[in-house]
């Protein structure tokens, strides 16, 4: 990429999704899987929308979203949750960060995408999970509570993260058992 292509980068908050289990209802009955993505578009377009969010990018059966602000992120991310709160075999988990991505030809790139497609995994299934920057923007707002997971060396990833879940708004706290994330391998 030619320097001008870096000069386009925005600071952005970055929203991943992916549907917990999806990999094992496709594997079961794949037009089913592929119709739950169909519902699954139609309830979270308008929600993205509402908060002034762009759709970016589906990756199969996961999302993602840009914002311009950390807290119009985190807003949005907990009113999916909710929608979804009902909806039989959609259970998300969400990864929220925020940092420079730039878009060419129509494709998104930047070390902060990776760091949110990280960092989904630290979602509790029907959670949201944000890193160090997120938190750091809500953290003077009363409403938002969340607790320290710790600081993974996420795979492909140079830069030093620290993660939380949000436990406020009825969502579930991770539980580092259930957690199965890309990490660096461990060298000696």
């Amino acid at each position: 990429m030619s320097s001008s292509d870096f000069s386009k980068k925005k600071l952005k908050a970055i929203v991943f999704t992916d549907i917990a289990n999806f990999t094992k209802l496709s594997a079961q009955d794949e037009q089913k899987a592929l119709d739950l993505i169909q519902h699954q578009n139609e309830i979270i377009k308008p929600i993205v929308e509402k908060h002034n969010g762009e759709w970016l990018k589906e990756i199969g059966d996961g999302l993602l979203l840009s914002f311009d602000s950390s807290l119009d992120a985190v807003q949005c991310s907990i009113q999916i949750q909710e929608a979804l709160r009902n909806e039989d075999d959609l259970d998300l988990r969400i990864g929220i960060h925020q940092g420079d991505i730039f878009i060419k030809d129509g494709d998104v790139y930047g070390d902060d995408v990776n760091v949110a497609s990280r960092i989904e995994p630290f979602s509790a299934v029907g959670g949201i999970a944000i890193s160090h920057k997120v938190q750091a923007d809500i953290s003077s707002t009363p409403e938002y509570t969340t607790k320290y997971i710790g600081q993974p060396k996420l795979k492909g990833v140079q830069q030093e993260v620290k993660v939380y879940c949000i436990t406020s708004h009825g969502l579930p706290e991770t539980k580092l058992s259930d957690v199965s994330a890309k990490l660096e391998k461990k060298t000696n």
